[in-house]
């Protein structure tokens, strides 16, 4: 259940249940899941935190497997790839939220904001309510007018702390944002010589509320709509989130609020392209699709919010590529293997 202080960061038995918990729901063998999640609980060591924010950096009561980093190494460039513009020169952006998964967040209230008016032709001068969304969002994004590093973020044309970038007008984004947002999760704010020094924030594979959400969609499964909507409310109501709690839902409606808190909750955790192939909702709706930002411009009245397209090419997911094919070297070198159907 858990090493001593020389082995500390070696799996546990709680990071082998949650793997368990994780690899079930894949599998589709939902009581194993379930199992797997109950045996995380039952050994009581792990809780939420209280603070979102402080939930993916590790060494806290929420962290069930987590990979460490140090200057001299290992370390990574996570600092240095998403900077915002101005941090490091002619590098950073690499990675910048879309509009999507901004509209995705609920307001501090629970309810959805309408975001209509900056879909407009044209654009519009109103700010959009940035301010009004549930703290996950800010904890997660960095936004036009949102403090980092001590400064206010112009994600604007021509801002100086952040800039904003048309897609394809370049070959780099070289620190420019080409969604109007820039990726604050993960980031280590006080990481400021990108230059000298490498990244080492912890990297958590697997923490407590993933699977809070694994329980919850093993319940789903398993036609246990209270112990459902139980869990995804322990996400939802704690102190760092404090989202009303959810009721009476059951079916699809049921299916989707499980949906909706695996986005936000573990939002830039690597689990919602792969989750999305599982529930094989790739192939409708990531097929046809297209992303956007907010182009940002500085007006008399202060900004000008356009709502743009981000692609300007539709994105392709074809079913067939629920199949990942066998490479040709391995059906040459193997004989008795044929290629998948789908990939004949």
């Amino acid at each position: 259940e858990e090493w001593s202080a020389a082995n500390s960061g070696r799996v546990t038995k709680g990071a082998v249940y949650a793997f368990k918990s994780r690899a079930m729901l894949y599998a589709e063998r939902w009581q194993s899941a379930k199992d797997a999640a109950d045996a995380v609980f039952a050994l009581n060591k792990y809780a939420l935190t209280d603070s979102y924010a402080s939930a993916w950096k590790g060494g806290n009561s929420e962290s069930i497997l987590e990979y460490n980093y140090l200057v001299s190494g290992p370390n990574h460039t996570f600092d240095k790839d998403y900077a915002t513009y101005g941090e490091i020169e002619n590098q950073g952006g690499s990675g910048t939220p879309t509009q999507e998964i901004v509209e995705s967040y609920e307001k501090k209230d629970g309810t959805k904001v309408n975001w209509s008016a900056w879909h407009v032709t044209g654009g519009t001068t109103t700010r959009p309510p940035y301010e009004d969304i549930e703290p996950r969002f800010a904890a997660t994004v960095i936004y036009n007018g949102s403090t980092w590093m001590k400064k206010t973020m112009e994600n604007c044309v021509d801002g100086t702390n952040g800039k904003y970038l048309g897609y394809r007008d370049d070959t780099y984004t070289k620190g420019r944002t080409v969604t109007g947002y820039y990726l604050r999760k993960y980031r280590d704010e006080a990481h400021t010589d990108l230059v000298t020094y490498l990244s080492t924030q912890t990297w958590v594979e697997i923490r407590l509320a993933e699977v809070y959400l694994n329980r919850a969609e093993a319940n789903y499964r398993l036609s246990n709509s209270g112990g459902a909507l139980s869990d995804i409310n322990a996400i939802r109501t704690r102190p760092g989130v404090g989202l009303p709690a959810l009721s009476g839902l059951s079916g699809d409606a049921l299916f989707a609020a499980i949906r909706q808190e695996r986005k936000i909750e573990l939002a830039y955790e690597g689990h919602l392209y792969w989750d999305m192939r599982r529930w094989k909702l790739a192939g409708t709706e990531y097929n046809n699709y297209r992303v956007h930002g907010m182009k940002i411009s500085k007006d008399a009245a202060g900004y000008l919010y356009e709502y743009v397209d981000c692609d300007l090419q539709d994105r392709k997911f074809l079913v067939k590529t629920y199949v990942f094919p066998i490479p040709y070297s391995e059906l040459a070198n193997n004989s008795a293997i044929e290629q998948y159907d789908e990939w004949k």
